[in-house]
């Protein structure tokens, strides 16, 4: 956070109301009350480590615990090696939403972006009436038998890449 404050602008240039909390995303929004989030997006990806505590049936409801009525779970699942799709599918799902991919391809040239993928949990209400910006998601199904991470079963060799 220091670093973040003096080294960059992008906080202080911020027009918003900026609170920073320090810690693992998931406890530190656990310890919170809920906050009615529009947009609450899960981006604790670096490299290809998954750290498979943030993508369980019980993180994932703590995080839409967080969204407003209409709100919008978006989770960034881009990786080399593993396909996390099958594991957001499986838990929206479970929890009754639905889970649409977006592919992130940057403009030929760019030099600082990377592809990368997303995924909206959405209500099904929220997914059939998508604003026409979202309407290129590729709804993902679950396959056969896959179970949903919870916080005492994850697999990560059932999501390799082939």
């Amino acid at each position: 956070l220091s670093l973040a404050r003096s080294h960059f602008t992008y906080l202080q240039d911020s027009g918003a109301t900026i609170e920073t909390a320090l810690g693992d995303g998931r406890l530190v929004l656990e310890a919170e009350p809920p906050q009615r989030f529009d947009l609450l997006a899960m981006d604790a990806f670096s490299g290809d480590s998954i750290p498979t505590h943030l993508l369980t049936l019980e993180a994932i409801q703590g995080y839409l615990r967080h969204l407003a009525p209409q709100g919008v779970l978006a989770v960034h699942i881009t990786n080399r090696y593993l396909d996390l799709k099958p594991v957001m599918a499986s838990a929206a799902q479970a929890l009754g939403r639905v889970a649409l991919a977006y592919e992130l391809t940057p403009p030929e040239g760019d030099l600082y972006c990377r592809r990368s993928t997303w995924v909206l949990l959405l209500t099904p209400e929220q997914a059939s009436a998508l604003p026409p910006a979202l309407v290129d998601g590729v709804r993902l199904p679950v396959p056969a038998g896959f179970r949903p991470w919870t916080d005492s079963f994850s697999n990560l060799l059932g999501i390799l890449k082939r």
